[in-house]
């Protein structure tokens, strides 16, 4: 990806991050909403039209030019190889879909049945997988990006209908906080083709609150799955993992 069109990618994650719409944005620039939104699509902005728009975001240039390198270093997709060992591995995946959520190393072991070094030498397998760059002190930092992508029909595919689809629609749905939509009609693949795009955007709404989220203390969030339904729950296997309540 060439670094102008990052910076563009990069802008447009900011803008979500910090709420900003394209409306609310035109307005500051004292442009239509039609222009910008043609201003983001083709990636054609001068370079004071760039930094007026890090001005109202509250971001120096520079570190929106940081932001974009880093953005461009992180995972797409994982080797069918990678996505194999963290399926073979339990725990292995139970520390990985941890750390990619934002939490501790800390949290980890205060969560699951984990020993210190057990912990370590994941961290470590994670690292060498470029899932995660271990930092000093054990702290890590996520190197999955926004639009990564599981291998099509590869082990985490075939592991996730195999593990997690039974379980995870063998509910009723009833609890606080779950839904579950069955909708059945006659429509046109035009029509089709539009509702799946609106679905995609959910998809994408669903992943901009999760990184929103990452912001608040981890007894304040939930492990949510959404399937096209959304419902507490969290996969067994990680469940037996935990440490009993005192």
């Amino acid at each position: 990806m060439a670094q102008a069109t990052r910076l563009v990618y990069e802008l447009k994650t900011q803008l979500k991050l910090k709420g900003v719409t394209y409306r609310e944005l035109a307005q500051e620039l004292e442009l239509s909403e039609s222009a910008v939104k043609q201003m983001f699509s083709s990636g054609n902005m001068t370079l004071s039209r760039l930094d007026r728009i890090c001005e109202i975001l509250g971001i120096e240039l520079g570190d929106l030019v940081r932001l974009s390198e880093d953005a461009g270093k992180q995972l797409q997709s994982l080797s069918l190889e990678q996505e194999g060992e963290l399926v073979g591995d339990t725990k292995l995946l139970l520390v990985a879909y941890c750390l990619v959520n934002h939490w501790s190393f800390a949290d980890i072991l205060d969560r699951y049945e984990l020993t210190e070094v057990e912990g370590i030498r994941y961290l470590a397998r994670l690292d060498r997988m470029k899932l995660i760059e271990l930092l000093p002190g054990n702290r890590v930092k996520p190197r999955i990006s926004s639009n990564f992508n599981w291998q099509p029909n590869g082990p985490i595919e075939q592991y996730f209908r195999k593990e997690v689809q039974g379980p995870f629609f063998n509910a009723n749905f009833n609890e606080e906080g779950c839904l579950r939509l069955v909708k059945n009609g006659d429509i046109s693949i035009v029509a089709k083709q539009q509702v799946m795009e609106r679905l995609h955007s959910i998809g994408q709404l669903f992943d901009d609150t999760v990184r929103e989220e990452r912001k608040l203390p981890l007894d304040q969030r939930q492990g949510t799955t959404m399937v096209l339904a959304i419902r507490n729950w969290i996969f067994q296997a990680f469940e037996s993992l935990e440490r009993p309540v005192e």
